[in-house]
């Protein structure tokens, strides 16, 4: 049986200081591009609670499923 798995795709200008934010709660985190992060382990909601903790603004959020 093939699992899949949500990842998170989240773009901002402080893609740096989230991928810190992310990686710090719980999430695997690796730059995709320009201010774009690739996260696993988190869902939207938490990707984007942090992000609001942090004070890091999102251009983009957006999520995809991709089989282990």
């Amino acid at each position: 049986m093939t699992m899949t798995r949500e990842v998170v795709w989240v773009r901002s200008p402080h893609a740096g200081e989230l991928r810190g934010a992310l990686a710090a709660g719980g999430g695997h985190v690796t730059v995709a591009g320009h201010g774009l992060l690739r996260v696993t382990g988190l869902t939207a909601a938490q990707v984007g609670d942090l992000a609001v903790e942090w004070g890091a603004p999102i251009h983009e959020l957006r999520t995809s499923h991709h089989a282990d």
